[in-house]
């Protein structure tokens, strides 16, 4: 019986992932407003009761979303910070797994704004646990490094605090993902040898 149970557990959640995938693709081609739940439910391949079985409403749908994007941008950054590689390289390719993928899904919509207003309005707390939790990261793996953050008058929050604001300006001036991921390399060589 259980595992009856586990198969089921493993199609809902299949399910409910292949809807929250039908659902970033539509809110980033028609935006928050124009996307409603029957293009959903069509885009999703359910039907629309269906749909309702699995999130409450339009609001809940665009929550599951933006975990799903936050899920997928800390998992990036969990491998960054795991790899082999020297230390200012997992930091530039944590950085990067956030910020220029950000950038790109900005990039890739017309909607953006309308999409950044929205997260900010009806998924505020994911992005903020988002946040906390990439910044969490970021001071493990700052405490993990030799590098001297006292030397350059930082404690390890300090740090992760001044590298994620950086990396927050390197849209400037970038025209698409290679050159954003560029400055933020080298945004990222300048502060970390400061701490060498």
């Amino acid at each position: 019986m259980a595992r009856a149970e586990g198969r089921g557990d493993a199609k809902h959640e299949e399910r409910r992932a292949s809807i929250v995938r039908a659902a970033t693709e539509l809110f980033s081609r028609y935006g928050y407003k124009r996307t409603s739940m029957d293009l959903l439910a069509g885009q999703a391949g359910v039907a629309k009761p269906t749909l309702y079985a699995y999130f409450a409403d339009k609001d809940a749908l665009f929550r599951a979303v933006v975990a799903s994007f936050c899920d997928d941008l800390l998992l990036r950054a969990r491998e960054a910070s795991e790899g082999d590689g020297p230390i200012e390289a997992r930091i530039a390719g944590m950085l990067t797994a956030k910020f220029t993928r950000y950038w790109e899904l900005v990039q890739a919509s017309p909607h953006a704004g309308e999409l950044v207003d929205s997260h900010g309005t009806l998924a505020s707390d994911v992005v903020q646990a988002a946040d906390a939790a990439f910044v969490a990261l970021l001071v493990r793996t700052l405490a993990a490094s030799d590098l001297d953050v006292a030397r350059a008058g930082l404690s390890h929050k300090g740090a992760a605090a001044l590298l994620v604001r950086a990396a927050s300006g390197a849209a400037y001036d970038a025209t698409d993902a290679r050159s954003h991921a560029r400055h933020v390399t080298e945004l990222v060589r300048v502060i970390v040898r400061g701490m060498q």
